[in-house]
């Protein structure tokens, strides 16, 4: 018996995540922790493949593994040439709704500490989700 899981579009993801921050009307930063000093990221490069799409996605999935014990499938890969050194190129399982459920989830709780939303917020999240992916097998969320 085989199981069949759907692929979201990374482009669909990275459309909805421009929208979305679109609606939240915050302006998004990284602090550099050895200056502090402030950068503001501008939502193109946060939903790029190779920007910083791969930590919000990988985070996402942190939350709904926490939640279900699943995945999202993702393949992301070291990329020297991107933002922060990865890319991600598929979401081989799950749906959107819950990629996007999880990711706004995400975006409000970075929402409520402040006026800005910290992408510096999610390096712990990205931090144990890549120690855990590199560990452990995560089986992928069906699509239902």
């Amino acid at each position: 018996m085989s199981i069949s899981f759907s692929a979201v579009r990374v482009d669909d993801v990275a459309q909805s995540v421009m929208s979305l921050l679109s609606e939240l009307e915050q302006p998004v930063i990284v602090v550099d922790r050895s200056t502090g000093q402030e950068a503001a990221i501008s939502h193109e490069e946060i939903a790029r493949a190779d920007g910083y799409l791969p930590v919000i996605v990988v985070a996402a999935e942190a939350l709904w593994f926490d939640l279900t014990g699943t995945g999202f499938g993702l393949d992301v890969r070291e990329n020297p040439e991107a933002t922060l050194g990865y890319t991600l190129n598929s979401i081989r399982a799950g749906s959107w709704s819950v990629v996007m459920l999880c990711i706004i989830d995400l975006f409000e709780a970075l929402a409520l500490q402040g006026e800005t939303l910290c992408l510096n917020d999610l390096v712990e999240l990205w931090g144990n989700a890549r120690s855990r992916l590199q560990t452990v097998p995560v089986a992928p969320q069906e699509a239902s």
